[in-house]
């Protein structure tokens, strides 16, 4: 009986001390990564004003192509949400299994280890949802980099004037087009990605408690647990899709709130 309990406290080691390097990597990497290719980008406070300028230009350009700068502002966000993409998911694998080998344990090992695997199950829930955040601004960098726009510089004030205005009057100018363009793109990601979620999620919860109901002991408290926490899940990435519906019937509000409007 003494291996199977070796290997077991092992693997919840090795798991931990992988999740601990993920936790890290998601948020160190990307600009470690990529600080050889965009070392410009590395101060958020010189990108924000760079976004600034880069969205006035755009303005002034009268066509739907993104000027030089923007462009390799927008790739280098592109780059850094694609590799937290990765990372999330690799995060979600390990915590998942994790949280398996936890609760695989609490059924004979008591309530430290349901604790444990609570709070595993928890965590990698919260990295499934890191990972559609991720992939929306993979989807639409460029409206994943406006929340960065500031009234603290000339540059930021005049593209949120200009954005404001523009939505506004209902100019039909090609660079709000895409920008609005990117908007609903960007929330048809959300709308995608949650509604997989949704889908595994819920029925993973409904498949919880019907085992619940069957089940007695420390199955009970498992099934319980998992019941509850794949409700809760549900429910918040319920709301981020009704969110992003909201957003894709009225992309000019959405556009507005993402640069601070």
């Amino acid at each position: 009986m003494s291996v199977p309990v070796t290997r077991s406290g092992w693997s919840i080691v090795a798991l931990s001390c992988a999740g601990v390097a993920l936790v890290a990597a998601f948020v160190l990497g990307p600009a470690a990564l990529l600080r050889g290719s965009y070392p410009q980008f590395q101060d958020q406070t010189v990108m924000s004003e760079l976004l600034g300028r880069g969205l006035v230009e755009y303005w002034g350009s009268g066509v739907r192509t993104y000027p030089p700068g923007l462009a390799e502002m927008v790739d280098y966000w592109f780059e850094w949400h694609a590799i937290k993409i990765v990372i999330s998911v690799l995060l979600t694998a390990v915590l998942g299994l994790l949280a398996a080998t936890l609760w695989r344990r609490s059924l004979s090992a008591g309530v430290r280890y349901l604790i444990a695997a609570t709070t595993t199950t928890v965590l990698s829930l919260f990295s499934v949802f890191l990972a559609v955040l991720n992939i929306q601004s993979t989807v639409a960098p460029v409206v994943a980099l406006l929340p960065m726009l500031s009234a603290d510089n000339a540059d930021g004030q005049t593209a949120q004037s200009l954005i404001e205005n523009g939505v506004r009057s209902g100019d039909s100018r090609p660079p709000l087009l895409e920008l609005l363009t990117q908007v609903e793109h960007y929330n048809w990601a959300v709308i995608v990605a949650t509604a997989v979620v949704i889908a595994v999620v819920a029925t993973g919860t409904v498949i919880a408690f019907r085992r619940y109901r069957s089940a007695d002991g420390a199955h009970r408290r498992m099934f319980v647990a998992l019941g509850s926490l794949g409700a809760v899940m549900t429910i918040v990435m319920a709301l981020l899709f009704i969110a992003a519906v909201v957003a894709v019937v009225d992309p000019g509000e959405a556009l507005l709130g993402a640069v601070g409007l």
